[in-house]
């Protein structure tokens, strides 16, 4: 008898146990879905509609360096690109007029090209630069072409206009696989000091230079606006070009995908 009790006590037991974790868990899926709404409802960009072409706005707004630099921060983390142009802005009609282009914002010495020759310092596939050259290339032409007057015309070029950590991967960039040195990136580069590279401790780039030239970021622009546009990219392996030695494809290293892209327009 006593046995049949204890056996009875311990079922009980167990039968509130599972109510109690059923409770939970459904708590738990709750929270979260309340947690969910509120950061989808305080989101300013859940109402943004897509920029398709380079003339027209479908959402933008003003802003200054206070939407900027938090943008900046977050990129690495978030993985999205922030695209810097500048062109001419009517803010009746929300449309970009006469030579939208490229603002370039730092100069790498990672892609440093002369007489068609890769500097051979940096790590930049192989030597004279045909496969990752190619890959970068048609990557930036297909993410650039329809927010730029005439297309990606900058093939070869130190000058940088993006913050994107896939074409900083291309790019070997020594800050990339590090969110804490990607952050120092941003900071040296908003505040115009040198960034330092954490494999050798030399100096890597200097943000005083041209083309901020007054100091950094902060320095140059803290006075000028831009339109902001949310803009997203589909890029295709088969839009990849047999260009290789061997003529095969660059499709492995480039996969379809939808990524967001922030858009800062310099008004000029």
């Amino acid at each position: 008898m006593e046995n049949a009790v204890e056996a009875l006590k311990m079922a009980f037991a167990v039968f509130v146990f599972l109510m109690a974790l059923t409770v939970s868990i459904f708590c738990f899926n709750q929270v979260k879905a309340t947690s969910d709404v509120v950061l989808y409802m305080n989101d300013s960009t859940k109402y943004y509609e897509y920029q398709g072409v380079a003339g027209k706005a479908a959402q933008n707004r003003i802003v200054g360096l206070e939407t900027i630099i938090p943008t900046l921060y977050k990129y690495y983390k978030e993985n999205y690109t922030v695209f810097f142009r500048e062109a001419h802005y009517n803010e009746q009609t929300g449309e970009f007029s006469g030579n939208i282009r490229p603002l370039a914002i730092y100069t790498t010495p990672s892609r440093y090209r002369s007489s068609g020759k890769v500097n051979a310092s940096y790590l930049w596939g192989k030597q004279d630069g045909d496969l990752n050259q190619s890959t970068y290339d048609t990557l930036v032409q297909a993410k650039y072409s329809p927010y730029l007057t005439g297309g990606y015309t900058q093939k070869g070029n130190t000058a940088i206009f993006s913050f994107d950590l896939e074409e900083e991967t291309l790019r070997h960039e020594p800050w990339t696989g590090s969110y804490e040195k990607a952050k120092q990136n941003i900071d040296n580069f908003l505040y115009g000091t040198v960034y330092l590279n954490p494999n050798n401790n030399a100096e890597y780039i200097d943000y005083s230079k041209s083309p901020l030239q007054l100091g950094g970021f902060i320095a140059k622009y803290r006075n000028e606006q831009f339109v902001e546009t949310i803009g997203e990219y589909t890029y295709s392996s088969s839009q990849a070009k047999d260009d290789t030695e061997d003529g095969s494809t660059v499709s492995s290293l480039v996969k379809e995908k939808n990524k967001r892209m922030i858009i800062f327009t310099l008004i000029k």
